[in-house]
C-alpha cells in the first residue's frame, strides 16, 4: 500500500451536509449516595464541549487535514452560537450552516466520572428543516460545491437530510464527478440513491431490511438486494469487532476483518471510518484500500475515552505498524515520529552501517531501546558506506542488512540513509533521544547542534570491546 498518498490530504476539499450537534461532558467524582434518592452524587470537576454529530466527522476530517465546508441547520440559541464559532474557530467555512430562530441545536449531555458514563440527557426537537433552508442550498449549489473533492451526508435522523435536498447533492455531485458517501439513520434509503458508497452499520442493516441478519450468507443476500434497490456504487456495512464488509458494484461480497486493538469506547468510532473513508477515497485509494485504512482509523479512536479523532500522523503511524514491515522512507518516519509524541511516547534513534550484523551491534539495540519507547534505526546506503569504509564495503548488501534489521524485535522501524552522517534525518525527525557508543563521548559530532536546537538528548552506550565488523573481517580473512 502507498502510505505516500496520505501525503496529499492537504490538498482535499470536502463537504460535509448533516445533523450538527454538541457533545456535553460534566466530569466528576462520585462518592456517596443521595439522601434525597437512591442515585449518585456527581461532584463536578469539569465541564467540555465538543463538535458532535455531523461535527465529529468535522473533528475527524480536520485532525487528517483536509479543508472542510460544513452545510447544515442550527439555531440561534447560545449553542447554535457556540457551534458556529467553534467551527469557524478552526478554519471551517460555515457559510452554508444556517441558523433558524424555529430550530432548536441539539445538546447530549453526559455525565462521566472515572471514565464512566452513568447518565446521558438529549435536548432536542427532531423536525425536518425549513423549505427555505432546501431552497438557499439549492439556488447556491454551484457555490456550495465550488472547489470540493468528496461529499459526505451525515445523517444523524434528526431532520437536516430530507430526500429532496439529499437527491439535489448526490446528483450534483455524480454529475461534477465528486464522490458521495452517505453515513445513513432510519428506514427509508431511497433518498440516498446512487450515492458512491453507503456506510450502515449491521444493526442498521437490519432496520432498513426488516431481516434478522445473523449469517454471512444473510448479509451478502439483503446487502446485495439494499444496493440494487437504491442503485448505489458500493454498500458499506461497518460490523463493530468482524470489520468491515462491502458490496461493490459488480455485486461481490468482500470482507476486511477489524484491526486487533484493546477497545475503551466505540462512542465516534462509525464517523471516523467515514472520515477515513472520504480522506482515503479522495486522494486516490481503491475502495478495498480505503475500507483497511478505514479499520486501522476505527481501531486507533476505539483505544481512546469518549467521542475521538485519529490524527494524520497516528494512522500513517498505524497504517505502517499493522503491516509485515518496519522499513519507511524518512517523510513517512516524520509522520510515525509526530504521531508517537501526540501520545505521549519517547522517540530513539540511533544509526550505523551495521555491515555483518553481530552481538556488539544487538547489545547497541539493546541498550538503546531502554531509553524509549520506540526505536528508530537509520541504516547507511551501499553508496554511503563506500563513502565511509572504502570501495570493498559493505560485505552484506543494503537489502540484506535492511532484512536483518526489520527482523529484529528490538527494532521497530528501519530507514535508508544515504547521506554519510545523520543530521538531514534528525532535522526532520527530531527524535527525543539520540543514542551514539561511548567512543563519541566528548568528540565533536556534526549533528550535536541539531539535537540541541530542538531540544532533543543524546545518550552513550557501552560498546562490546573487541566486538566490530573490522575484526571479524580480519579474522575471516586469517582463517581462509
Amino acid at each position: 500500500m502507498n502510505v505516500e498518498l496520505l501525503h496529499n490530504v492537504k490538498k482535499l476539499r470536502v463537504l460535509v451536509i448533516g445533523d450538527f450537534m454538541i457533545d456535553k461532558y460534566i466530569e466528576g467524582s462520585v462518592s456517596r449516595i443521595s439522601p434525597e434518592a437512591p442515585v449518585p452524587v456527581l461532584a463536578v470537576k469539569n465541564k467540555i464541549s465538543k463538535l458532535g454529530g455531523a461535527g465529529n466527522v468535522v473533528n475527524n476530517l480536520a485532525m487528517l487535514g483536509a479543508s472542510i465546508r460544513v452545510a447544515g441547520c442550527i439555531g440561534t440559541d447560545i449553542d447554535g452560537i457556540w457551534l458556529k464559532e467553534e467551527l469557524s474557530r478552526r478554519n471551517i467555512d460555515t457559510s452554508y450552516l444556517k441558523q433558524e430562530d424555529k430550530t432548536q441545536t441539539i445538546v447530549k449531555t453526559r455525565l462521566v466520572s472515572k471514565k464512566q458514563q452513568f447518565l446521558r440527557y438529549d435536548e432536542e426537537t427532531i423536525q425536518d428543516v425549513s423549505d427555505t433552508f432546501v431552497e438557499f442550498i439549492i439556488a447556491n449549489i454551484e457555490d456550495v460545491f465550488k472547489k470540493i473533492d468528496v461529499l459526505i451526508i451525515s445523517d444523524y435522523g434528526k431532520g437536516t437530510i430530507r430526500e429532496d435536498l439529499a437527491q439535489v447533492l448526490i446528483g450534483y455531485a455524480n454529475k461534477n464527478n465528486i464522490i458521495s458517501i452517505v453515513d445513513p439513520k432510519g428506514k427509508d434509503y431511497k433518498k440516498y440513491c446512487n450515492a458512491t458508497v453507503c456506510t450502515p452499520n449491521l444493526n442498521e442493516l437490519r432496520v432498513v431490511t426488516g431481516e434478522k441478519i445473523e449469517t454471512e450468507e444473510e448479509i451478502s443476500i439483503y446487502g446485495k438486494q439494499l444496493r440494487e434497490t437504491i442503485k448505489l456504487k458500493n454498500l458499506m456495512i461497518t460490523r463493530s469487532e468482524k470489520g468491515i464488509s462491502i458490496i461493490t458494484e459488480k455485486n461481490e461480497k468482500k470482507d476486511f476483518p477489524a484491526v486487533e486493538k484493546e477497545v475503551i469506547d466505540v462512542s465516534g468510532a462509525g464517523d471516523t471510518v467515514v472520515s477515513a473513508l472520504a480522506v482515503c477515497m479522495g486522494v486516490g485509494y481503491s475502495i478495498d484500500d480505503s475500507c483497511i485504512i478505514a479499520n486501522i482509523a476505527a481501531s486507533i479512536v476505539c483505544s481512546k475515552f469518549g467521542t475521538s479523532t485519529v490524527s494524520l500522523n497516528e494512522l500513517i503511524g498505524g497504517i505502517v505498524s499493522s503491516g509485515e514491515f518496519k522499513e519507511v522512507d524518512v517523510q513517512v518516519a516524520k509522520y510515525i515520529t509526530l504521531g508517537l509524541k501526540e501520545q505521549g511516547k519517547k522517540v530513539v534513534f540511533t544509526n550505523g552501517c551495521f555491515d555483518l550484523i553481530h552481538a556488539g551491534h544487538i547489545s547497541s539495540f539493546l541498550q538503546a531501546k531502554k531509553y524509549g519507547d520506540i526505536l528508530i534505526v537509520a541504516v547507511n546506503s551501499d553508496s554511503s558506506v563506500k563513502k565511509i569504509k572504502g570501495d570493498k564495503r559493505p560485505i552484506v548488501g543494503q537489502k540484506n542488512r535492511v532484512k536483518m534489521l526489520c527482523g529484529l524485535e528490538c527494532v521497530d522501524y528501519v530507514i535508508v540513509m544515504e547521506d554519510t552522517t545523520p543530521e538531514r534525518i534528525l532535522n526532520i525527525l527530531q527524535p527525543d533521544i539520540v543514542v551514539k557508543g561511548k567512543d563519541w563521548e566528548g568528540k565533536e559530532m556534526p549533528e550535536r547542534k541539531i539535537i540541541d536546537s530542538y531540544g532533543g538528548t543524546m545518550k552513550f552506550i557501552d560498546l562490546e570491546q573487541g566486538l566490530s565488523t573490522t575484526n571479524i573481517i580480519k579474522k575471516i580473512s586469517e582463517v581462509y
